[in-house]
């Protein structure tokens, strides 16, 4: 029955709150509303909730608070959770499902202010003397005799405890230094009344002093505290931020018993102190990405921390009761001038922000090596060795990326700090020793690494490229040999007993033996690979042979058949024909690969058809190339082949003319029958001359070609590693070239003695008609005759053209009308044309060898001055 009444009074709330929104039409429909409401109440069967999911649900939303961060909430639920558990009610899990169904996101919603509302605090009882006296009551004997009437804290004395700001000017704290007997008195330190009037005055002092007003005063005590508090970091009421990130002192504010002068003078130190050291405070709090100014930044926040130290024990001097200090601003600052000078010795060394990290490491490395030989050179040693241990501290971190290069011949991909860059790593092997690895320069040319480490750069790269060479060999590097490499530049330092060696001098030389305990014996292993392994002596020697021609035989018969094919007319330039000839010819020399031979010949190029540029420089075309290892490509580079091509086409321009010069022998005793005739006469001493020159110049080419071989090889012996080896060739590279002409300011030298060459053709034409027409005048001429005359006109000369152009009927006509027009040139005109350019030979060497000063010039001109001074006596 009692339940049935509780569920009609709450049916009667829920229908008359639900109705109240609604105009109410009559009563009827009202009570039949409600009595429907209770029958549908009554019939229903529901199962109850099950309060297990229930409190899991609940526990699952204390954790969702919790890893929310809104701990207050968790907090302000879980006792109320608790409290409703310890009430017995058997509706409890329904109300609390009933309540969980109505949430709405609480952990976004609730505000927990009005929660902790619901709740009324507990009122806290106050202590009152009634209760301290029913405890303890006073009237024990001796109670008052320890009271001291005339006491400054008592209510009935005036002012209050005196603060610093309105009391007397002191110049010591002297402590206390109360009797452990003395409990009372010690007690009634701690205790200050309320007194507003030492109140206001306090504010009153730190509104002057934060307004900057002209009658500000304080204590000698209160400016000190004032200038450690700037000096850790803090904001000051003393001091402020100037627009340049500065400190500044407002000098509005006097301290008492100082005169202003002194007063201004000693806040302007600290503050030119304090703003040093805020640039340093700075510096630590950035965010840097290079490990050396990581390593900077940690080096300098350890000594901010000693400073600290010594700022907070001078403040505790101040602050300690069983002590007494005497409060001196002067003393003071000296005292923390000593002590913060290598940090502020550190403040001139911060880089420049706006450069790139990898520059600001290198010029915080080169300003740290600066700074420590600077101040041991002006005595001051202690602040000197802390210079020098922050330089090894930074540097370490430099250096790893060097030792790994220089051990492994690895660079780190991501490092921009490291002076050695990859170019290409899939580059041409013949080329990685040039190409591959290179080194990053400044804009001045200097290589872009720390100014002390210049000097060792060049050994740092050259290890590297070694032990990187060696693998690409296939020779691993030698792993015992690197425990012998652990050496650190500080233990070799210490290891350097002379003190009395400048810090430059001693750094200078720990650097050298930490570079020399790196670099192994890679870089010799190399070298011995490549003379011992890869044949290097086998490759000068078959250059030699083949570009030099150090064996004439060899040479001639390969230039010789050369030429046949050349005066037999076209198709004499096939490729295939041309390298057949000459690994035939060098097939029998031991030092040549014959199989690594091929030679061709470049396509004519346009030419200008002056007076200067008598027919095309056949020679020139014709490329010898000769195979050899990518590994030995690496020091016998392209520029050297190159300039080795060149004297082969000396030396086939002067096989050329010595050819020519043979095939007229057969000749000389058809002409010799004429002999009386004046053109025979020029004719014959016209071929002398040109066969002079010829052995004279072929001479002094094949004894500069010795005399640089020689020296190629002297070099070689002498070298150590793989650069000494392409200096050597450089060298070789360079005196080839001097010696043989083949500058490019001596273009016009080599101009002449084309056309010194381009005359031995023009003669062969001149001899070939002279023979002709002495055969036609014979009487009877002998079969021997007969046969030289029909070779000669099997073999007429005739200009030679681009053999890779079709030419038509009416060109080829026109070549041919050419040469019957050359033909018939004189032979005064080529003996003219002989002493012409052999005079401008002889003067442009002589000017030449006077300002180069090459001997090698000077003797060939003296050797030609001789051929003309006999020409003359006869």
């Amino acid at each position: 029955m009692a339940q049935a009444a509780k569920l009609g009074t709450l049916t009667d709330d829920l229908i008359n709150a639900i109705a109240a929104s609604t105009p109410r039409k009559d009563a009827r429909q009202f009570r039949h509303s409600k009595d429907s409401a209770l029958r549908t109440f009554k019939s229903q069967q529901h199962v109850r909730v099950n309060q297990f999911e229930i409190d899991a649900r609940l526990e699952g939303l204390l954790e969702k608070f919790h890893v929310l961060n809104n701990e207050p909430l968790a907090d302000a639920l879980k006792p109320r959770l608790d409290e409703l558990a310890a009430i017995p009610n058997k509706w409890r899990p329904e109300t609390l499902a009933l309540l969980l169904a109505l949430s709405d996101r609480p952990a976004e919603k609730t505000d927990i202010n009005k929660a902790l509302e619901v709740i009324p605090d507990e009122p806290v009882e106050q202590l009152t003397w009634a209760d301290i006296i029913a405890d303890d009551p006073l009237t024990e004997e001796g109670i008052w005799d320890d009271v001291d009437i005339e006491s400054d804290y008592s209510e009935h004395c005036a002012p209050s405890l005196s603060d610093e700001s309105v009391g007397e000017p002191t110049t010591s704290t002297h402590s206390s230094s109360l009797d452990a007997q003395d409990v009372v008195s010690f007690a009634r330190a701690f205790v200050v009344p309320k007194d507003s009037q030492a109140l206001n005055k306090v504010k009153d002092l730190r509104d002057r002093m934060t307004g900057m007003h002209s009658d500000s005063e304080v204590t000698e005590l209160q400016a000190a505290r004032q200038v450690l508090a700037m000096l850790h970091g803090t904001p000051t009421d003393l001091f402020s931020h100037g627009s340049s990130d500065r400190i500044r002192a407002k000098y509005s504010c006097r301290i008492q018993n100082v005169a202003p002068s002194t007063s201004d003078r000693v806040l302007q130190e600290f503050a030119l102190l304090g703003s040093q050291i805020m640039i340093v405070r700075q510096f630590v709090a950035s965010s840097q990405q290079s490990v050396v100014l990581q390593s900077f930044q940690a080096a300098v926040q350890a000594r901010l921390h000693e400073l600290g130290k010594v700022l907070s024990k001078i403040e505790q001097g101040f602050l300690q009761p069983h002590n007494s200090a005497v409060v001196s601003l002067i003393s003071m600052h000296a005292e923390i001038d000593r002590t913060s000078a290598p940090l502020v010795h550190l403040a001139s060394l911060i880089p420049d922000n706006s450069l790139r990290h990898n520059v600001q490491a290198l010029q915080l490395l080169n300003r740290l090596f600066e700074q420590a030989c600077s101040l041991q050179l002006i005595g001051e040693d202690d602040e000197s060795a802390s210079v020098s241990r922050l330089l090894l501290d930074c540097l370490s971190p430099y250096l790893r990326p060097v030792k790994l290069w220089m051990i492994d011949g690895k660079l780190i991909a991501s490092n921009e700090l490291f002076f050695v860059r990859s170019d290409d790593q899939h580059s041409d092997r013949g080329s990685i020793w040039h190409s591959r690895y290179t080194l990053l320069k400044n804009a001045d040319g200097s290589i872009f690494a720390p100014s002390f480490m210049q000097s060792i750069t060049e050994r740092i790269f050259r290890a590297g490229k070694s032990v990187m060479f060696l693998e690409a060999l296939g020779r691993k590097p030698d792993v015992s040999e690197r425990s012998a490499r652990s050496l650190t530049i500080s233990q070799i330092m210490q290891s350097i007993d002379n003190t009395l060696l400048p810090f430059s001098e001693v750094f200078t030389i720990a650097l050298t033996q930490w570079a020399d305990a790196l670099e192994g014996s890679e870089i010799t292993t190399l070298r011995k690979v490549l003379v011992s392994q890869c044949g290097l002596q086998t490759a000068i020697e078959a250059i030699n042979h083949l570009y030099f021609a150090a064996n004439g035989a060899c040479f001639q018969d390969f230039a010789y058949a050369v030429f046949q094919r050349m005066d037999r007319g076209n198709g004499w330039d096939d490729r295939f024909l041309l390298t057949e000839l000459a690994q035939t010819a060098f097939k029998a020399i031991r030092a040549v690969d014959s199989d690594h031979i091929t030679v061709r010949v470049k396509p004519r190029s346009d030419h200008g058809h002056g007076a200067h540029q008598r027919r095309p420089d056949v020679m020139g075309r014709i490329i010898l190339d000769y195979s050899i290892t990518w590994a030995l490509q690496n020091v016998l580079t392209r520029a050297t082949l190159a300039a080795c091509q060149e004297a082969l086409t000396i030396l086939l321009r002067l096989y050329r003319a010595q050819y020519l010069l043979n095939q007229q022998e057969w000749t000389l005793n058809i002409i010799s029958d004429r002999s009386n005739e004046r053109r025979v006469k020029e004719l014959m001493a016209l071929r002398q001359r040109l066969s002079w020159f010829a052995t004279t110049f072929r001479g002094y080419v094949c004894e500069m070609l010795s005399v640089v071989m020689k020296q190629l090889n002297t070099d070689l012996e002498a070298t150590a590693d793989v650069d000494g080896m392409v200096a050597a060739f450089d060298t070789f590279q360079s005196n080839l070239i001097s010696k043989l002409l083949l500058h490019e300011d001596l273009a016009p030298i080599r101009g002449s003695l084309l056309a010194m060459f381009d005359l031995y053709e023009d003669l062969a034409l001149e001899w070939r008609d002279a023979v002709k027409q002495v055969s036609n005048h014979t009487s009877r001429p002998t079969p021997r005759q007969l046969v030289i005359q029909q070779n000669y006109s099997a073999r007429r000369s005739r200009p030679e053209i681009d053999d890779t152009a079709d030419l038509s009927e009416g060109e080829e006509e026109a070549n041919s009308g050419q040469y019957d027009q050359r033909s018939v040139l004189s032979v005064p005109s080529l003996s003219k044309e002989y002493n012409r350019q052999l005079s401008f030979l002889l003067a442009g060497l002589r000017s030449v060898s006077r300002i180069e000063g090459e001997p090698a010039w000077i003797m060939l001109s003296e050797r030609l001055q001789w051929g003309i001074t006999a020409t003359e006596r006869r």
